[in-house]
């Protein structure tokens, strides 16, 4: 029992010590350890403007509960479902309106002492289709993999750590089905290319003594999102881009809580998000 407590709290402290690469709104090149199996509990709320849709609701909210697996040293799965409201709909309800599978694969691990390089390949297939037709996606003017619509993506990661800072660069190909539920809204499906770059800061502890010590971490993530089709939706904006400030509370090297903010260019809605994650073992 005392070996397998042992193991467990290597394995606990392997997957936090570089805690400030456990970005909020992109996926690290790290791998989480084989054998562990991760939950995450998603909440957000898109900040809608009421005034250009008389009667509307003021935001979406939208729950993602997540489950993460490493299947070995090299591969990871994840899987999510949604729960979200219909924000235009005059009547309040809620219901089951999607999920999203993910995979991520090792690709490259260099390690030196506080120094250290990852890159890995990652796939994403996201299927959103209870409430798909224009009049009822969040943002109307524009499309988003994870929320609304339906589609594919595959790509890279690579993440470098030095010190307390970590860096990480993200880039990938999506093929976005904008199937609508009448087919004969703007119904084009559409090619688009993903690139952020994220930062994040362990500001505490100064020293690193326990696992028992709380991890506070301070991030920057810019995402941008651009449309390569010649032909695509009339209404889509062909490029958006997010700024996102977080923090993020790592506690007992096993829970981690997250708290984040979209700022979308021009006249896009806004986003705050809370995310729970806790390890199993």
């Amino acid at each position: 029992m005392k070996l397998q407590y042992s193991v467990f709290l290597l394995l606990l402290l392997s997957f936090f010590s570089h805690s400030q690469e456990l970005y909020i709104n992109t996926e690290p090149a790290s791998l989480i350890p084989k054998g562990t199996k991760v939950v995450r509990l998603h909440h957000h709320s898109i900040f809608l403007n009421e005034d250009s849709e008389p009667g509307s609701q003021s935001s979406a909210r939208i729950l993602i509960p997540q489950i993460s697996y490493g299947i070995s040293k090299n591969i990871m799965v994840s899987a999510a479902f949604q729960i979200s409201n219909n924000p235009f709909d005059v009547t309040a309800n809620s219901g089951f309106n999607g999920f999203k599978l993910y995979s991520k694969q090792r690709i490259l691990s260099t390690d030196k002492q506080k120094y250290h390089t990852r890159l890995s390949s990652f796939i994403k297939y996201t299927n959103h289709g209870k409430w798909n037709s224009p009049n009822y996606k969040f943002m109307k003017n524009n499309y988003d993999l994870d929320f609304q619509d339906s589609g594919l993506e595959l790509g890279l990661i690579a993440t470098q750590l030095i010190k307390k800072l970590a860096v990480s660069v993200t880039s990938g190909f999506g093929v976005i089905s904008n199937k609508t539920s009448d087919g004969t809204y703007d119904d084009k499906n559409f090619n688009s290319w993903h690139n952020s770059i994220s930062a994040g800061y362990l500001l505490f502890p100064r020293k690193y003594k326990s696992y028992k010590q709380t991890n506070f971490n301070i991030y920057l993530e810019y995402l941008t999102s651009s449309i390569i089709s010649s032909q695509y939706p009339s209404r889509y904006s062909k490029f958006m881009s997010t700024v996102a400030p977080g923090v993020q509370f790592i506690i007992m090297s096993r829970s981690r809580l997250d708290f984040g903010y979209k700022i979308r260019n021009g006249e896009f809605a806004n986003e705050f998000l809370v995310k729970l994650t806790y390890i199993i073992y």
